[in-house]
């Protein structure tokens, strides 16, 4: 190194461990509703088919924030930028816990989930900040962070709603996000090769990397499929598990989902499998499992043995694919991350807010069985798509692939 030459911030590891419950405590503000759906519908004066426009809403701000502010990510140090949108969800989750009418509700679920792109932030900030030979194991500890959020912020919600009701749980969750923002605020590092542009040229390179980049394109549609399937389960399960014959109220529907944490052993195992090359197989195996964990309620959908297996194979799936896919987009021009990520997860999310809009509707007009039939297709389309959606062995995508998008 040369002297004077600045030093580039290191990610230790007690910071990583902050970040990764940022990221679950960030994350977890997105699905407290989704065991409440019916009691937030009643409070609101929603009727039971509009349920989801709920976490509809949540799900169509991230992709909103994932458009729009994401990009910043390559401009502006993270740290200012992540603890600015956590100060701000925080006051979107005080309003959406003292709404009185559905309108006021839904635009500030739109706002929480703007700025719920923390987590989806945090990852390819903590990539920059760790050696390339750790990127999918460092992805895959924050993944499973994430899912650890999703799985424990619906179990908590649905126990803690039964006490505190659906407005309480929004209230500790506002005051959590805030907690989290002032942490973060002592142990962010500085971000590295932060880029000098305008934010209208962040953007208009959006549209030139989804165009240029084949890897990318095929990354965000598949994870569209898998994240929209992942929602669809989980919100099909919140309604359906209230109607006979389970009949459970919110407490019990979130102890039953608590069974589903396991899967997050899934991201840090596939995370070590991607960085040693192993990122075609370990996608194929994820689809399989999403495909599995949906067969599974064709056979056992009545019994509480069909539903745990769903939620533990769905949720494993999900993880995995995720995981593998963002360590296959990181490993491509560094500092163009954020872009290449803010790309990849708005297609996500609009993948999530459509299948959280639908899976209500089909389930109220054709019932439970359609939805279930429904999520078999989508997850072998899902297995299709994945047998060729990345290179071999590791391989780098072709310089072609990076041209104009990346300057």
């Amino acid at each position: 190194m040369k002297a004077g030459a600045p030093v580039a911030p290191v990610l230790t590891g007690g910071a990583l461990v902050t970040v990764g419950l940022a990221c679950a405590v960030c994350v977890a503000n997105a699905y407290y509703g989704q065991p409440l759906l019916a009691d937030i519908a009643r409070g609101l004066g929603l009727s039971p088919r509009l349920a989801g426009l709920a976490p509809t809403m949540t799900q169509a701000g991230i992709a909103l924030g994932m458009e729009f502010l994401l990009p910043l990510g390559d401009r502006i140090d993270n740290r200012v930028l992540v603890t600015t949108l956590l100060k701000v969800q925080a006051l979107a989750l005080v309003l959406m816990a003292q709404s009185t009418d559905a309108p006021v509700y839904l635009g500030a679920a739109l706002l929480a989930g703007t700025c719920g792109i923390v987590t989806y932030l945090l990852p390819a900030y903590a990539t920059r900040l760790v050696s390339p030979d750790r990127r999918g194991s460092v992805t895959g500890a924050l993944g499973a962070g994430i899912m650890l959020g999703i799985t424990l912020g619906r179990s908590m919600a649905g126990i803690a709603g039964q006490a505190l009701g659906w407005r309480g749980v929004y209230a500790a969750a506002a005051v959590a996000t805030l907690l989290v923002a002032l942490v973060l605020q002592r142990v962010m590092p500085r971000t590295p090769a932060l880029v000098v542009a305008s934010y209208r040229s962040l953007l208009a390179s959006l549209a030139t990397l989804a165009r240029t980049v084949p890897l990318l394109r095929r990354a965000t549609v598949l994870l569209a499929l898998s994240f929209g399937l992942f929602n669809a389960l989980w919100i099909g399960l919140a309604l359906r598990l209230q109607q006979p014959p389970f009949g459970l109220d919110t407490r019990r529907i979130g102890l039953l989902a608590l069974l589903a944490v396991s899967s997050v052993v899934a991201a840090p195992l596939v995370g070590r499998l991607a960085d040693r090359g192993g990122m075609r197989l370990a996608l194929r195996g994820a689809t399989v499992i999403t495909l599995a964990g949906w067969i599974a309620l064709v056979a056992g959908g009545e019994t509480y043995t069909g539903v745990v297996l769903a939620m533990l194979l769905c949720g494993t799936g999900a993880t995995a694919s995720d995981v593998v896919l963002r360590s296959a987009i990181y490993g491509h021009a560094p500092e163009q991350r954020m872009r290449m990520n803010a790309v990849y997860s708005t297609g996500t999310f609009i993948g999530g807010s459509v299948f959280s809009l639908i899976t209500p509707l089909g389930l109220g007009q054709l019932g439970w069985y359609a939805v279930v039939v429904g999520g078999i297709a989508v997850a072998s389309l899902l297995l299709a798509l994945s047998w060729r959606a990345l290179p071999g062995r590791d391989r780098p995508a072709p310089k072609s692939e990076l041209r104009s998008g990346l300057s």
